[in-house]
């Protein structure tokens, strides 16, 4: 797969399995060490960073360099103290994070390794998945950002030679990447005020926030909608809910919701991917845009 740029290398692997999951996918990039600034993704490239840094923001459930910690420091160290050292890699996970873990969030990205050997470091990444429409291009810009950081520390080499490999790699362009929508990370006191709030625009907000949980599909929990099922259902003096929150329809769209993220979130449980998830999936989706619909903003 020939491309000159990370945009290019990204369209035609969207369109290289498009139409259906693929199991030991392969992609391969090279390019002059010195070309690596230039092929910056800006779009992702903020969001990148984020993956790259120790720090979790509070609408992230991890980064990246929470878990592989001080690993780009120790490739720095490796290469330059054994350019041809096989233990130049960063880990993202062991074990016993992957043990009885069920659907909890854990990383896909798992190892990236690097060598040099002839003016050239290799770099090999491996993903135990890989989404690749939106997914893989943050991951794309992530790997420049580290390879820059490499390149500026290590000689010795004057080419880039990459390779990903994915334990299975699909397009699913309904899913966003691996962050909590705000309905999650909102505090119940935040969620409250959200809802009574005149002055916010309460209903504008909720479709805004429905449209975050619908394409968050990856771990799913229908605690939120049952907390803000149990605000909309509150009575008492002073409190002004407003009318559209109070439609019957949208209640029942609401509690359908509910139901339906129940199912996905048990059927997750047992199952990562299959027509099962599948259906549940679009079921969880639809029954979000039916609710969403009755707010009619």
């Amino acid at each position: 797969m020939t491309a000159k740029t990370l945009y290019e290398l990204h369209a035609a692997c969207v369109k290289n399995i498009k139409d259906a999951p693929q199991f030991n996918w392969t992609v391969k990039f090279d390019c002059e060490s010195r070309e690596l600034r230039d092929l910056v993704m800006p779009d992702v490239e903020d969001e990148a960073s984020i993956w790259r840094s120790e720090s979790v923001p509070a609408d992230f459930y991890f980064t990246h360099a929470e878990h592989y910690g001080d690993g780009v420091k120790h490739i720095i160290q490796e290469l330059t103290d054994k350019p041809t050292s096989n233990r130049a890699l960063y880990s993202l996970i062991c074990q016993n994070k992957i043990s009885n873990s069920g659907d909890r969030p854990i990383p896909s990205f798992m190892t990236l390794q690097c060598q040099i050997s002839d003016e050239t470091l290799y770099c090999t990444c491996y993903f135990r998945a890989l989404e690749v429409s939106r997914f893989f291009k943050i991951n794309l810009e992530e790997i420049r950002q580290t390879l820059v950081e490499i390149s500026d520390a290590v000689p010795g080499f004057s080419k880039i030679s990459l390779t990903i490999f994915a334990f299975r790699a699909y397009v699913d362009m309904d899913r966003a990447p691996l962050k909590r929508p705000r309905l999650e990370v909102m505090p119940e006191y935040q969620l409250v005020a959200s809802v009574l709030d005149a002055a916010t625009q309460p209903v504008k907000n909720l479709d805004r926030m429905l449209k975050e949980l619908r394409e968050a599909v990856t771990a799913v929990s229908p605690a939120k909608l049952i907390s803000l099922r149990s605000i909309l259902s509150m009575t008492a003096p002073g409190i002004v809910i407003p009318k559209q929150l109070k439609d019957k329809l949208f209640l029942e769209e609401l509690d359908l919701a509910i139901e339906a993220t129940r199912r996905l979130e048990q059927l997750r449980r047992k199952q990562s991917h299959g027509v099962q998830v599948e259906d549940a999936t679009k079921s969880y989706q639809s029954a979000i845009d039916r609710a969403r619909a009755r707010l009619n903003v």
